[in-house]
């Protein structure tokens, strides 16, 4: 499988494939049935950011689009909210702005409420004795799923796979061999956690096949390949919050990677209906030392 090297600059014209296959489920098209599709939703950043930038413009199936458009709409909300203490991930007008309206008329998939109203409010039980336990409560902005996580991305991840890949002969593009295995997700404040600093130094040497910085940083990806085997490393952030880096290819390969990573060390304090609890202190990320979308030539 040839997959081709992009550099995407944010002033470049989007990019429209009339791809004759949905680039998310590789159904094939009759005439018609299908549907344009954003790969990055324009109101999944604050809107106007994606004004007079690049994109990529597909054809999807309605099924898939729809699916999508579903995982976007509360993520893009929650990830623009601010923290516990009222801030936001950067000081941007705009931001602010589309984060309370989204707040009000995205509902979360998690709670089925407005995300405005989604605040999680935990109550934590720690046994200190026999017969005795402490009770606290804790109060954290509004949570995305795990696994809606994932799929967004997964499905983001496809659009572009199909794109590198891209034959505009046949019109179709490909596909990636083996698993899709999506390592950590993390908010801007633990940007700097041990798994993600070492998922910066394992790949920096593989070769780069997409950088895409675009929507004024609102959104990002990073594609690169392995350089002897059928395996990519990718890396997402969305609207300066969430950061998402994982693997798809050979799983063997990712497996071998990955033993490599240290533990995140949370530490277990309690316990309710839903399961365990366990902490572990935040740790950010200085400028400096922010390598994960930095487009770096490797010598073959």
């Amino acid at each position: 499988m040839i997959d081709h090297k992009f550099k995407i600059l944010p002033n470049n014209k989007p990019l429209t494939l009339k791809n004759e296959t949905c680039v998310y489920c590789a159904k094939v098209f009759a005439d018609k049935d299908w549907t344009k599709e954003h790969v990055v939703g324009r109101r999944f950043v604050p809107k106007g950011k994606f004004d007079k930038e690049w994109n990529l413009i597909v054809r999807a199936c309605y099924k898939c689009n729809n699916i999508k458009a579903a995982l976007e709409d509360d993520i893009s909300a929650i990830t623009m909210q601010p923290d516990a203490a009222g801030k936001h991930s950067i000081d941007d007008e705009l931001l602010r702005s589309e984060s309370e309206r989204k707040g009000k008329n995205s509902v979360s998939q998690k709670t089925g409420k407005p995300v405005n109203k989604s605040v999680e409010n935990l109550k934590i039980n720690v046994p200190f004795s026999h017969n005795a336990k402490f009770t606290f409560h804790v109060i954290a902005p509004p949570q995305i799923e795990v696994d809606r996580t994932y799929e967004l991305a997964r499905l983001q991840l496809m659009g572009f796979f199909y794109m590198i890949t891209y034959n505009p002969e046949t019109r179709r593009g490909g596909f990636w061999p083996g698993s899709f295995i999506p390592v950590l997700g993390a908010i801007r404040d633990d940007w700097g956690n041990p798994v993600h600093m070492d998922f910066m130094r394992a790949v920096k040497e593989w070769e780069l096949r997409l950088l895409f910085v675009g929507a004024d940083g609102f959104f990002k990806m990073i594609i690169r390949r392995h350089p002897s085997e059928e395996c990519w490393s990718w890396a997402l952030e969305w609207n300066h919050n969430l950061r998402i880096v994982g693997f798809f290819g050979q799983e063997d390969t990712v497996l071998k990677v990955k033993e490599s990573f240290p533990p995140l060390n949370t530490v277990p304090i309690g316990k309710d209906n839903e399961g365990e609890f366990g902490i572990r202190r935040n740790i950010g990320l200085r400028k400096e030392d922010d390598r994960l979308f930095e487009w770096v030539e490797v010598n073959a």
